[in-house]
């Protein structure tokens, strides 16, 4: 049940390289954290492109790539830009037609633009970003600049970002789950809904269970889907877990509070989900509690 952020999730690091007149630009300088940060995930941003083992990277108009990416660092939409990279790339992404060059690199850096400015949105922090800082470090990732920034600080920027983004997140979700009319609030923070009551028993604390369950982050992205993942011989099989150790400590807890046969949704802060090691994020799952049993019936020690 662990996920990653979609815009972060490959922490390519950029290095110096080149003497070529076009890298040789006048250094500037930091006024402050969020200056860093935002050049830092420009960066990381394009170096998702730089880097991404493509053979044609090189013969792609750096230039247009970084109009296009500045372009759309805002809400307005990518229509026809798809349809620019496939006459680029080919309908299968293999074919690389230099007759397309400047529109299709054009349309591929309003992508990146746009996916990197919706998800900042999403997440809550346009006011957290310098979008100037944001532009000096997508180009300097696209022509693998100097970044002004060590391998090592960058990993930890990016982490402190996310870490502050979930804080926040998880924060506002918590805070939202406990004005629910109807749902249980709990001592630790744990917050119960009942979405459909169940007629059975409740499971005891180190039972084994069987569920299916969709977790969503605190911006409400689904990143499991349990009758997704668990198909076997075209039929959906509930997954057995073991509540005692096999499952954060918010399972734990919370799935005793539930009838065999419902379906709940429960809102668990992030110290009783994957901690500081899951990036301080607070979790949301929709669970069906299908059955449960004795320790050791569902699940083998």
């Amino acid at each position: 049940m662990r996920k990653f952020l979609t815009l972060f999730a490959i922490f390519a690091m950029l290095v110096s390289c080149s003497d070529s007149p076009e890298t040789k630009k006048q250094p500037f300088l930091f006024k402050n954290s969020k200056d860093k940060t935002s050049y830092v995930l420009g960066a990381i941003n394009a170096s998702t492109i730089s880097r991404s083992g493509q053979s044609t990277f090189e013969n792609l108009d750096k230039e247009q790539l970084i109009k296009g990416f500045n372009m759309n660092l805002n809400a307005k939409d990518t229509k026809g830009c798809k349809e620019s990279m496939q006459k680029l790339f080919g309908p299968t992404y293999q074919d690389f037609n230099k007759r397309y060059l400047k529109e299709g690199c054009l349309s591929m850096g309003r992508l990146a633009g746009s996916a990197f400015y919706e998800d900042i949105m999403k997440l809550g922090g346009l006011d957290l970003v310098n979008f100037e800082y944001v532009k000096k470090g997508f180009a300097d990732g696209l022509y693998k600049r100097d970044t002004l920034v060590s391998k090592q600080e960058m990993q930890q920027i990016m982490q402190q970002f996310i870490t502050d983004m979930n804080s926040a997140n998880g924060i506002r979700m918590m805070e939202n789950a406990k004005k629910i009319k109807g749902a249980q609030v709990f001592e630790n923070g744990i917050v119960l809904e009942t979405i459909k009551a169940g007629s059975g028993g409740f499971p005891g604390a180190k039972d084994d269970v069987k569920v299916h369950y969709v977790l969503m982050n605190a911006a409400g992205d689904t990143i499991q889907d349990s009758k997704k993942m668990n198909l076997k011989n075209g039929k959906v099989e509930p997954v057995p877990l073991q509540l005692d150790g096999g499952v954060i400590a918010g399972w734990s807890f919370v799935l005793p509070k539930m009838r065999k046969g419902g379906t709940y949704r429960t809102y668990i802060p992030w110290e009783l989900a994957y901690g500081e090691e899951g990036g301080k994020e607070s979790l949301c799952f929709v669970i069906d509690l299908v059955d449960y049993a004795p320790a050791g019936t569902f699940v083998k020690p």
